[in-house]
């Protein structure tokens, strides 16, 4: 029999800790016994953990006396009582304690007082020990981008086979929040401690909404609520994971810190000396023309931009100022002054924007045109990175560099790290913008923007010339600082309502030179557009899906398919992997009964070979276009297929991705970062709706890679490219694929509109799960590596500028 009395307690981080001395327990056997909380408020059980410090250092003396820590939720509205029982009868409690806040608090500090050493020493056991009743911990806390939160619960527990866990909410009364909790992962996995012991992995989704209460969250086994793990969150300790969390999405247009970092990077001017030297060294130095049109600029405003163009470390420019300002004395005062002789002022009558930037150009007489805002200002270095670039590339035609937003208090924000070239993104909205660099070639093959695209006349001629350039080229600078005020569209997109037509028509009219079918949209947001591209004969898509037994995956997969897709040309091959449930096959016979356009094909090998089912699967297949799609992806958005082929009326995309979620709205793909050494998923944990770094969740854009869960192929490549490569078993087959592609010259696009839940871990598990699986991971990692990592090197800075983190799909200025 044993005997239990209290000893000391104290409050931690949402949990109390009650130290017991405890008799009649032997070594080796504390894991028969466990501890809950019974709630007041609804009858409810808690189940709680009981460790045993001494359980190996003790086991050498024969005290009759032992020491266990019972660790419970801090719910101070209610009285816990709680509970030590065995696992055998937990019904009938060995022992009982009831706790009230009052006690608690007073009790508490009495300990930390008096005992400080002994408080510290049970305080956050549970995060030092391992219990036998399981763990529980809050991996995250994220925005669900309508003024709610979505926590993330980590539970591990025993492994007990074909037993469901449910996670129930309370908050500091005992009373349950409304809210659905979601299993978004259920493992069996070797413990970290002894994989020849395994554990139950589950991680639980739990929106809370707008409560910003305490809330403590607790799992329950279907068949036994005894058994399971608690966590609890004061409101301090949810605001702290919450802003972490939101540190970790935080792209680098958002950074607090951009000002001083910029600042620290920007050129100095013993760098702009330097510059000099090296440039008089140069034996070419190309004449560069800036364009800038002056229209009643604030004198402040202009006087800082000539003097940011004339102390350029490049000194082989002309600046042509086009005054379409009328009688202005502000504006006049200050050209009158001018002296230098690259810079030449040409008075004009004020027509739109394009004819007025138009009669710069005309007047213009260098081997490149640069356009600049009259009130914005660009760094010293500017002209020295551009030419910089076209001698280390003489073929770029078309330059750009990244540009931020400089505040009326003189703070430098919002930067924009531009990647290379990215057609896609240039296709939803202007992202190269300033500083636009064209090489007198290239312009002289083009017809100037025309008046029907005031206001995007840069958009035009962007696409314009884009269709013409040999080559075009960001410059990874800092270089270009767009004022904000309220005359500047920076601030206030709404000063010019019918610039947004304008783009409009100017990308229409690119689809149209270039023969593509497209018909251009205008979104909701200001200046952004969508091409709905259509084919004159809608090509046959062939939906290939690996799959071994878990029906209930596949089945849910199959419905959405069917019952959500609005395009209709497009069969289903299912890759048969060596399934062995009776209730499986009886599954295929009834689908291809009912559906004339399924066939399953059952791949002849052992194992699991995922690119060597694909490529099978892709053998029996009769479309055009092959989509890879897993079987436990689930579609949302009924125009899904329809959006996804429709790239590939352009003939440079090979490869198109989907927005995947998790079942909780947060992103989980958002595109594939690709480095030397790593790679993973763009824009994870994010809210569904967010815009993300560059808009880049809400429109397409040009990336390394997508992943293999719903990845669209144009057949023609596919075969091309040789498939899948069957060296990959497992790990990086589709980003290999994806890089292949690329490495032939065409593009892999993110499709943000193609829309689908992705159930991740839910048919194969983990590598980790099996010793075997996890070298077989390793390995093929290693091989994937070894083939890529100098063509990774040399395209750094391609999809990431080279001033974000490589390594990072939340786009991080890089601190180095």
């Amino acid at each position: 029999m044993i005997t239990v009395h209290p000893i000391r307690f104290c409050r931690g981080d949402g949990s109390g800790y009650l130290e017991l001395a405890v008799s009649g327990v032997p070594f080796g056997e504390e894991g028969l016994y466990q501890a809950f909380a019974s709630i007041p408020a609804n009858d409810g059980i808690i189940p709680c953990s009981l460790y045993w410090p001494d359980a190996v250092e003790g086991m050498w003396s024969e005290a009759p006396e032992r020491r266990a820590v019972l660790v419970f939720p801090l719910l101070d509205k209610t009285h816990l009582t709680l509970h030590i029982a065995t696992s055998q009868q937990p019904e009938h409690a060995l022992y009982s304690y009831t706790m009230s806040a009052l006690s608690s608090k007073v009790r508490s500090r009495l300990a930390y007082h008096m005992h400080a050493n002994d408080a510290y020493r049970i305080r956050d056991i549970d995060k030092r020990l391992r219990s036998a009743n399981g763990r529980a911990e809050v991996t995250g806390i994220y925005a669900d981008g309508k003024g709610g939160r979505i926590v993330r619960l980590g539970i591990s527990l025993p492994y007990r086979p074909n037993v469901r866990y449910q996670v129930v909410a309370i908050d500091d009364a005992g009373n349950r929040l409304d809210c659905n909790p979601l299993v978004l992962e259920d493992a069996a996995i070797p413990s970290s401690k002894d994989r020849q012991v395994t554990v139950r992995r589950l991680t639980f989704s739990v929106p809370i909404g707008a409560y910003r209460g305490t809330v403590c969250l607790y799992a329950q086994a279907s068949d036994n609520k005894y058994d399971g793990a608690f966590v609890c969150l004061l409101p301090p300790m949810s605001d702290r994971i919450f802003n972490d969390c939101g540190t970790e999405l935080c792209h680098a247009s958002l950074d607090s810190g951009y000002d001083a970092w910029f600042r620290q990077q920007r050129a100095t001017s013993l760098d702009v000396c330097d510059q000099r030297t090296v440039i008089n060294q140069w034996e070419d130095t190309p004449l560069i023309s800036i364009v800038c049109v002056v229209f009643r600029t604030p004198a402040q405003y202009l006087q800082e931009l000539l003097h940011s163009i004339l102390s350029q470390s490049y000194e082989h420019f002309e600046l042509i100022l086009v005054n379409v300002s009328g009688t202005y004395p502000e504006v006049d005062s200050i050209l009158d002054g001018i002296a230098d002789p690259r810079i030449t002022v040409i008075a004009a009558p004020n027509k739109s924007i394009p004819e007025n930037t138009n009669l710069g150009i005309a007047h213009s007489h260098g081997d490149y045109i640069a356009f600049v805002d009259h009130d914005d200002v660009i760094e010293p270095d500017t002209l020295y990175r551009y030419v910089s670039e076209i001698r280390n590339h003489p073929d770029a035609d078309m330059l750009y560099c990244d540009e931020d937003k400089i505040n009326e208090n003189g703070r430098y924000e919002w930067p924009v790290f531009k990647p290379a070239f990215n057609r896609d993104l240039l296709y939803s909205y202007n992202y190269i913008t300033h500083m636009l660099m064209i090489s007198r070639t290239v312009l002289d093959q083009v017809e100037l923007s025309p008046s029907d695209v005031s206001g995007a006349q840069d958009y035009d001629l962007t696409l314009k010339c884009s269709e013409h350039a040999r080559a075009i080229h960001n410059v990874p600078h800092m270089l270009y600082h767009w004022r904000e005020h309220e005359g500047s569209t920076s601030k206030n997109a709404g000063s010019k309502p019918y610039a947004v037509e304008a783009g409009r028509i100017a990308l229409q009219q690119h689809f149209n030179r270039m023969a593509i079918p497209a018909k251009v949209e205008i979104l909701e947001y200001m200046f952004r557009y969508r091409p709905q591209y259509a084919f004159e004969k809608t090509p046959k898509v062939s939906i290939i899906i690996p799959t071994k037994d878990h029906i209930d995956l596949l089945s849910v997969c199959l419905q959405s398919v069917f019952e959500k897709t609005e395009y209709g040309n497009y069969e289903i091959i299912i890759a048969e992997n060596n399934s062995t449930e009776p209730e499986t096959f009886a599954y295929y016979d009834n689908l291809e009964q009912s559906h004339d356009n399924l066939h399953v094909v059952r791949w002849p090998g052992v194992g699991f070979n995922y690119s060597a089912i694909c490529n099978y699967g892709a053998q029996h297949a009769s479309g055009d276009i092959l989509l890879f799609l897993n079987n436990d992806t689930e579609v949302i958005a009924p125009h899904w297929l329809n959006s996804m082929v429709g790239f590939f009326v352009r003939p440079e995309v090979g490869i198109v991705g989907a927005k995947l979620l998790y079942k909780d709205g947060l992103v989980q793909h958002g595109g594939v970062w690709v480095s030397p050494g790593g790679c993973d998923y763009i824009n994870q944990r994010c809210a569904a709706d967010e815009l993300g770094y560059m808009e880049t969740l809400q429109h397409p854009f040009d990336c390394a890679a997508i992943t293999g869960a719903c990845q669209m192929i144009r057949r023609s490549v596919f075969d091309l490219i040789h498939g899948f490569d069957e060296s990959l078993d497992v790990v990086l087959n589709d980003v290999d694929l994806c890089l292949k592609n690329n490495e032939a010259g065409y593009l892999t696009v993110f499709n943000p509109d193609a829309l689908l839940y992705h159930n991740e871990y839910s048919s194969r598990g983990h590598d980790e799960q099996n010793p075997d699986k996890a070298a077989r991971a390793i390995d093929e990692q290693m091989r994937f590596y070894a083939r890529w990592s100098k063509k990774l090197l040399l395209d750094r800075g391609r999809y990431l500028n080279r001033n974000l983190d490589q390594y990072n799909g939340h786009f991080k200025i890089a601190h180095v």
